[in-house]
């Protein structure tokens, strides 16, 4: 087994624990987010901050980019919504009492939300009702939070539109069961403690959205709604009728609170950490197809790690390896397959809060079957900031970065982490689908 690799860039611009990363669909910018609420952009072509700001009088849950703007969830019970980093970028210092804010987005609007959970918002995006195709059209999507009432529940809003649609969705009644598990992780089908992790997803193959959710007490629920049922509200405290979102199934994987859950991009797989030396993974595509569920083991396969403790977890997009963040500072990458140790990444004094995969290819797009009309005008949008094959090619010369010069990988092989200690670390991982083929 080669030698770990040791980060190629450290980010010190925040000053408090790291809660949050994401890379855009692009790789050019890492948005990263702490523990007192402050945000920080990073240019990733020339690895410079161009803007870093308190967006939340409280610790950031999670970062997102959508629709070139920023979506960000903090402990203050606010999600923002930012209109897109002005170009060009300007990077500047960072003082080292962090008290220099510089370039903040223009916020756009703000939706009120419950953050007693520390459950971080999920989006996925939906395909547009209104047939407009090309470039100028708005997107839409759809965010799952915790319950403003209640942090038990879960919460369906529209985007851009911010509209409620449908509301505690998990809350269900003892008559509406719809679950394959045991009988243990049935005890209370009302309740499971509080939301911890969610993750909704839209399934193109059959127009439906599922969302998988981890609780406090160490379970994992999965549920699906056709698309159809966007159509109209829909409350669960309100409603006698059968449950517009169907619990397909329940499991513990966990005797305590899930720290950390990822799923693939296509709900196949499922991952979940906790403080417990367990990496649990789920077999929701058994699930989603309708196939025959039994028992509970059916579903959840573990594997039981070295480390007690683990707060991250992250799956590489093209599903292939996973990544555990834990309370001693160290990064395990584990075969998403068969949970073969792929090796350790260290560079973190203390606990790894957040860990994340660059992408690897360009998002998908979303319309109609066949439908393409969208590529070139994504192409476009893509051309100047996007590298293709390891080169800059695309990079203007002045803005030209210096990776393939000091041997870093390429942008779709890069991977972040942030740790209690501050610090975004950055790194260059291997080809795992080369060694694969190898």
């Amino acid at each position: 087994m080669p030698s770990p690799p040791t980060p190629f860039h450290l980010l010190r611009a925040h000053h408090a624990p790291l809660s949050a990363l994401h890379f855009n669909p692009s790789n050019t910018l890492l948005y990263s987010g702490d523990q007192d609420g402050f945000i920080s952009i990073l240019d990733l072509r020339v690895r410079r901050v161009v803007a870093y700001w308190q967006a939340h009088q409280g610790g950031v849950l999670g970062v997102e980019e959508w629709e070139g703007g920023l979506i960000s969830h903090g402990r203050d019970n606010l999600i923002h919504f930012y209109h897109p980093l002005r170009k060009p970028y300007i990077s500047f210092g960072i003082s080292t009492n962090g008290k220099n804010p510089n370039g903040a987005l223009e916020l756009k609007r703000s939706l009120p939300t419950n953050a007693l959970n520390f459950c971080r918002f999920s989006l996925t995006e939906i395909p547009s009702e209104d047939g407009e195709k090309g470039k100028g059209r708005e997107k839409q999507a759809i965010m799952a939070v915790p319950s403003l009432t209640d942090s038990e529940l879960i919460d369906i809003y529209h985007v851009p539109s911010l509209r409620r649609i449908h509301a505690s969705v998990n809350m269900l009644s003892r008559g509406q069961q719809h679950v394959a598990a045991s009988s243990t992780a049935q005890s209370d089908p009302t309740r499971s403690g509080l939301v911890m992790s969610l993750h909704v997803t839209y399934l193109h193959q059959s127009s439906r959205l599922a969302l998988a959710a981890g609780y406090e007490d160490g379970r994992v629920e999965l549920f699906a709604t056709p698309s159809s049922s966007l159509h109209r509200n829909w409350d669960a405290r309100m409603s006698t009728g059968p449950p517009v979102w169907d619990r397909l199934w329940v499991g513990k994987g966990h005797n305590e609170a899930v720290m950390g859950m990822a799923v693939d991009s296509d709900m196949r797989w499922g991952w979940s950490v906790s403080a417990d030396h367990r990496l649990v993974r789920y077999d929701f595509e058994k699930v989603l197809d309708d196939k025959a569920v039994s028992v509970e083991q059916d579903v959840i396969k573990a594997h039981f790690t070295k480390q007690i403790g683990n707060s991250s977890v992250a799956i590489l997009p093209d599903g292939r390896v996973v990544a555990v963040g834990g309370w001693d500072g160290k990064i395990r990458l584990f075969s998403a397959a068969t949970f073969k140790s792929l090796g350790t990444l260290s560079t973190h004094r203390d606990t790894v809060h957040v860990v994340t995969f660059a992408n690897l290819r360009p998002p998908p797009i979303l319309g109609n079957e066949g439908d393409t009309s969208d590529i070139d005008e994504i192409s476009k949008d893509l051309a100047s900031t996007l590298e293709l094959g390891g080169g800059d090619e695309t990079i203007a010369s002045s803005e030209e970065e210096d990776e393939e010069l000091d041997g870093v990988p390429p942008r779709e092989r890069w991977f972040a982490s942030g740790g209690k200690d501050t610090k975004v670390a950055l790194w260059g991982l291997m080809d795992f689908s080369a060694r694969d083929q190898a």
